[in-house]
């Protein structure tokens, strides 16, 4: 039984996390809005894919400015998205993010804004998984108004090696796709209680 309670803090101690915060009247105001979607990951793929992911799952819920030359001011939905493979001792491990990257911009949908795209020789191979790997990702999410005032804020730590969805979600890109309609959900609770 000891050794049941040891495993059982082990693996509660390694779970995924989601933390969300929002402004007190942003259910009201979320919707007065339209919204670009910004992303940056550290590998020009992956912000071409989550940047995809992203329009049609909080595009469900937001209204998403995709012409970015659109004169009207817009939103921001701001993700940054960083993700590891693990495989303890049985595999070989590799990682996605911004720390390293080359770039300081943000991907639209189009082009970098805000800062500087890659480099030429900047790499945007995505490894691929096998049954042995894991995920280990963190998404954080900015929803501003046309303001800059942030409306909507997530923090989402996920484990794949605690996580059932672990032994399916094996590279970046099903992780953030994963991360993505996880925070859509949450988002949808937060600031559209009943509605959409």
């Amino acid at each position: 039984m000891k050794y049941c309670a040891i495993l059982g803090l082990i693996i509660y101690c390694g779970c995924s996390t989601v933390s969300t915060q929002f402004a007190p009247l942003a259910p009201q105001q979320v919707s007065k809005w339209t919204y670009s979607i910004l992303v940056r990951t550290g590998n020009p793929s992956m912000d071409k894919i989550l940047h995809e992911i992203a329009v049609m799952e909080f595009g469900q819920l937001l209204n998403i400015n995709e012409n970015q030359t659109q004169a009207a001011p817009s939103g921001r939905l701001e993700i940054l998205f960083e993700s590891s493979s693990d495989g303890g001792l049985l595999a070989a491990s590799s990682a996605i993010g911004p720390a390293d990257s080359t770039s300081t911009g943000w991907y639209d949908g189009d082009r970098y804004r805000d800062g500087t795209g890659y480099s030429s020789g900047a790499s945007s191979e995505i490894a691929s998984g096998s049954v042995l790997t894991w995920q280990n990702s963190t998404m954080l999410i900015s929803l501003k108004d046309a303001n800059g005032n942030r409306l909507w804020s997530a923090d989402y730590e996920y484990k794949g090696g605690s996580d059932i969805s672990g032994f399916w979600v094996n590279t970046a890109d099903e992780a953030a796709r994963l991360c993505v309609k996880r925070l859509k959900v949450r988002m949808q609770r937060d600031l559209f209680k009943g509605s959409k």
